[in-house]
């Protein structure tokens, strides 16, 4: 493992950008600090920064080394290193746990961004289908309503907001609606057979 990949997992693109004061809203959006510009067009994931407007796209070493004219990626490292304390050893390898944590800390994020992306496949699935349920109102009041109408009508309101929180969640809050997502998924699962 080298100290690039060190540095990488040991520190997050929203904390080293915030640390070298850039004001990051609420959705992730910030003033890119590689043109001027007046609107946020920087957008700032768990692991780059990633410029609409410039076009800029870049990991924290990238970034510190923009941000602050470095000749080299290695000055970068060294820069973050003392700035956030990152207690890394330049130019001494990684002991075998190390990299056995830094292999598992790896694995831990592949593992999460996969369930992110199927937990968010859930639940924008489960809003459509409440949107589409919809389509089966009764066409006069004497006519009988159709269950997926009914159930729609209970449950529309309940899949925006879910949706709606989950965009707005950090990490630990999608984490907390892991049983939600699951209990979503098994009925739609099992929503053939009921209806």
């Amino acid at each position: 493992m080298t100290v690039f990949e060190q540095v990488k997992s040991a520190i997050d693109m929203r904390t080293v950008a915030e640390g070298y004061g850039l004001e990051i809203s609420r959705g992730g959006m910030a003033l890119c600090p590689f043109h001027n510009e007046r609107t946020p067009s920087a957008k700032i994931y768990p692991d780059a920064l990633h410029c609409f407007g410039c076009g800029t796209h870049v990991d924290v070493i990238g970034f510190t080394q923009k941000m602050f004219g470095l000749d080299k990626p290695i000055d970068a490292v060294k820069k973050l290193n003392e700035d956030f304390g990152l207690n890394i050893e330049i130019g001494k390898a990684p002991a075998a746990k190390e990299v056995s944590e830094y292999q598992k800390r790896v694995q831990e994020k592949r593992a999460y961004e996969e369930w992110e992306k199927s937990a968010w496949r859930t639940l924008n699935d489960y809003l459509w289908l409440m949107r589409e349920w919809r389509e089966f109102a009764p066409a006069s009041p004497d006519e009988i309503p159709d269950e997926r109408f009914v159930y729609s009508l209970h449950h529309l309101d309940y899949a925006e907001y879910l949706c709606w929180e989950f965009i707005n969640f950090n990490k630990a809050g999608r984490l907390s609606m892991k049983n939600i997502v699951n209990q979503i998924a098994d009925f739609q699962k099992n929503m053939s057979a009921d209806f």
